[in-house]
């Protein structure tokens, strides 16, 4: 019995180092020969991961390794082959594509597996890869934006959708997909302003909804006048004649959109529009009034030789502007509301102005100064009444004073 027992003990002694003979080659790897080009992995960001794998028996040797991420190979088989007792490396990019604990296994695959020891042929690592939603290399936790959608997390209704950045309504739907962003039970496909609860129609199209909106078509007429006069608040041209209602002076007749003279009567049946006293048929300008020539000049006795100003100021145009002003001053032309001309001899003098307005219909009107050499006439003047003066002191004092001393 005892024999028996010193035999079996032998047996169990004997049998790894049986084994161990049997292995001719021996392509080796541990745990620190895996490294990561970074230290930090982030999710949806290339890394490198290298591996050195040993030949730790006396003959070169040929295999591949194989990484895997979990159960699931990385890329291809990367051949190695290495010569005896040295080493070869081995590496792969690797780009998670969720974050959290992850599994690296490197596995040696010998070309000749039944001369290899399989006891050191696999590592496995864990890892961990930090949450990089949008994938820009900054990790969530320092990341202000971390879906990458242009908003700051902490005005994102959804900081880890980059579909999704706002919630009007607050329905827990992102704006993107829901369909009625307000919740005024008009979808956003029928509402013009699909982020404003109390609109949805915009009339003009000026981004003001027809609820704040005090002209809704936009024609020049507030909606509440609009009602007054029987118009469509929501159709700038109630009459269809082209012309909206607030340059329509008929915007309920569709033959009549002006009235020139203002007397009631559409230019269409008015006879004559511009009530010139001048028929349509015959008036060059049928449709404007002749401006008005007028000065402020009411001196018509000058003196020569001194500078006069002539101002054509009072005169006005009633249906438009007048722009331009032609002056003849003793056959001289000017131009311009106010003119200067100064007359050098005494003698009379016509003067003519024309205005001309923004329609070409101009107006005149003729007038004569009379000049004078009043310096002469002032002289003149002044001799007379000075002789005058003389003849009074002559019969009133001197010959009164005469006669009383002939009588003493």
């Amino acid at each position: 019995m005892a024999k028996r027992i010193l035999s079996a003990a032998l047996l169990l002694f004997l049998l790894p180092l049986t084994a161990l003979a049997a292995y001719s080659g021996d392509l080796s790897i541990s745990n620190s020969d895996i490294r990561f080009s970074k230290s930090v992995v982030l999710e949806g960001n290339t890394v490198r991961i290298y591996a050195t794998i040993t030949n730790q028996s006396k003959q070169d040797l040929l295999g591949v390794v194989r990484f895997f991420d979990g159960d699931s190979q990385i890329n291809g088989d990367q051949a190695i082959s290495v010569f005896s007792a040295k080493t070869d490396d081995v590496f792969l990019d690797w780009t998670p594509k969720t974050w959290g604990t992850r599994q690296i296994t490197v596995r040696i695959v010998p070309w000749e597996p039944q001369n290899d020891n399989p006891s050191n042929n696999t590592v496995s690592e864990k890892i961990f890869v930090e949450q990089d939603t949008d994938h820009d290399g900054i990790a969530n936790r320092s990341d202000s934006d971390m879906d990458g959608d242009g908003v700051e997390n902490d005005k994102d209704f959804a900081p880890l959708d980059s579909k999704e950045s706002e919630d009007t309504d607050g329905d827990g739907i992102g704006n993107n997909a829901d369909l009625d962003d307000d919740n005024d039970g008009h979808p956003d496909t029928e509402d013009a302003l699909p982020k404003d609860p109390a609109e949805w129609q915009d009339t003009d199209k000026d981004e003001i909804g027809d609820n704040a909106d005090l002209d809704d078509d936009n024609d020049g007429v507030l909606d509440t006048d609009e009602v007054n006069l029987g118009l469509d608040t929501n159709n700038p041209d109630t009459d269809a004649d082209e012309v909206n209602d607030g340059k329509d002076a008929f915007p309920l007749d569709p033959k009549e959109t002006t009235d020139t003279d203002k007397d009631g009567a559409g230019n269409n049946a008015d006879l004559d529009d511009d009530n010139d006293g001048i028929v349509d048929t015959t008036d060059p300008f049928p449709r404007d009034k002749a401006p008005v020539a007028k000065t402020d000049f009411d001196i018509f006795f000058m003196e020569a030789q001194t500078p006069q100003t002539f101002d054509a100021s009072p005169s006005y145009d009633e249906d438009g502007k007048i722009v331009s002003y032609q002056w003849v001053i003793n056959g001289e032309k000017k131009e311009g509301n106010e003119v200067g001309y100064t007359f050098q001899k005494p003698g009379k003098y016509n003067v003519s102005l024309t205005v001309t307005d923004d329609a070409g219909q101009s107006a005149n009107s003729e007038f004569q100064v009379s000049i004078m050499n009043l310096n002469f006439y002032t002289s003149l003047s002044l001799t007379v009444i000075a002789i005058l003066l003389a003849l009074v002191i002559l019969f009133k004092y001197i010959l009164p004073a005469k006669k009383h001393a002939k009588k003493k």
